[in-house]
């Protein structure tokens, strides 16, 4: 069992080896998927703190109309290309589930789970090993599965069609699955291995946002999240601990051009306070940058189709060879109402860079594909 919470802890902490195998984007404890609707995924996420579908402002449900459903799914297409090397891989993502419930003229309920870091990778190395007195090739793959979940119960008053305030309570758990294998070419000779492993995370977090629209040209949000604990697991021991990293962003919204959207936003997050969790896990704080627009656009099937795109910069929380790692994003999508507008299908496509000192080059497409029912 010792050994068994030892390889966890090392696979859990360390992040994946360079070379074409590995990944810029999931380094320590994951990616962070942004926790964003595939409407403010297609403008950025510049409008991430007004949309009532994303788990980032919980003053936001309160503008949500009527009680609503939401599903996304977000399959990312990634090649890591590090030399004359490339690697392609596919990751299938389920980041964002939500529930919301208009209660009365003021209030406003909201439950949501999205995925706060995704740590899903594989990695493979070959290397010469000496087995008795022989020297062999040994393939070596590591396998992680899993992420960590922000589960979030929000509640939203609107005593005015110009202010909103909410908080929110959020529970973050998730779990690795881990694999290690150690295999060898002549099976009839060497006897190949293999050991897997869990670790398990739990920890609290509180947040607040408060939106303020002067006019019905101009809006103004500003939504923070202080963190608590972050614990890991395997088994009943626990292997580490850490603080949940503090969240703040402000965002501005322009609606004085007819049938236009326009907005920015900009957030921090201090990542560096993960780094307790180990030796092997370095945290990086981090700025992100947005800007995008959504306007109305033609008439399908006599649907008005809302067209939107933006672009988005920001530092991912964990570096690669004690180097930080940088993500810059464009994005486009649409959106189309359904059922007479008792439904809705948002679409986004992105394009994401990532970038770090050394010759790894990382790049990502992202599918985004929300529905929102309104029961």
């Amino acid at each position: 069992m010792r050994t068994l919470i030892v390889a966890a802890l090392a696979i859990v902490l360390i992040g994946s080896r360079g070379g074409a195998q590995g990944s810029l984007s999931t380094q320590g404890l994951g990616y962070p998927t942004g926790q964003m609707s595939a409407r403010a995924e297609g403008t950025g996420g510049a409008v991430a703190d007004f949309d009532a579908l994303s788990l980032v402002s919980p003053a936001a449900i309160a503008g949500v109309g009527a009680s609503a459903l939401f599903f996304q799914y977000s399959p990312e297409f990634r090649r890591v290309t590090a030399g004359s090397s490339t690697a392609n891989t596919t990751t299938a993502r389920f980041p964002l589930i939500s529930g919301i419930l208009p209660m009365g003229q003021d209030w406003t309920l909201g439950l949501s789970s999205s995925t706060f870091l995704d740590r899903s990778t594989e990695t493979s190395l070959v290397r010469r090993q000496l087995v008795g007195a022989d020297s062999v090739n040994e393939t070596e793959i590591l396998k992680v599965l899993g992420a960590i979940n922000d589960v979030r119960l929000a509640l939203a008053w609107a005593g005015s069609p110009k202010l909103r305030i909410g908080g929110g309570f959020h529970v973050f758990s998730g779990s690795n699955r881990m694999t290690l294998s150690q295999l060898f070419p002549d099976s009839a000779k060497y006897i190949s291995t293999s050991q897997g492993a869990r670790v398990s995370y739990a920890g609290f977090a509180g947040s607040a946002a408060i939106e303020f629209h002067p006019s019905r040209a101009i809006g103004f949000a500003v939504a923070g999240r202080m963190g608590g604990d972050l614990r890991a697991q395997s088994g009943d021991t626990a292997i580490g601990r850490a603080r949940l990293p503090n969240h703040y962003s402000a965002s501005v919204s322009f609606d004085g051009i007819t049938g236009a959207n326009i907005s920015a936003r900009v957030a921090h997050d201090n990542w560096s306070s993960l780094s307790s969790m180990g030796s092997s896990v370095k945290g990086f704080d981090a700025w992100d940058y947005s800007a995008g627009a959504e306007v109305s656009g033609p008439r399908v099937m006599q649907r008005l189709i809302t067209l939107r795109a933006g672009a988005r910069y920001r530092t991912l929380p964990f570096g690669f060879n004690g180097q930080k790692v940088s993500e810059t994003s464009f994005m486009g999508g649409l959106g189309v109402p359904l059922a007479r507008d008792r439904a809705g299908l948002d679409f986004t496509v992105q394009r994401a860079g990532r970038s770090s000192s050394g010759n790894i080059q990382e790049r990502g497409f992202i599918l985004s594909f929300g529905l929102r029912v309104t029961p």
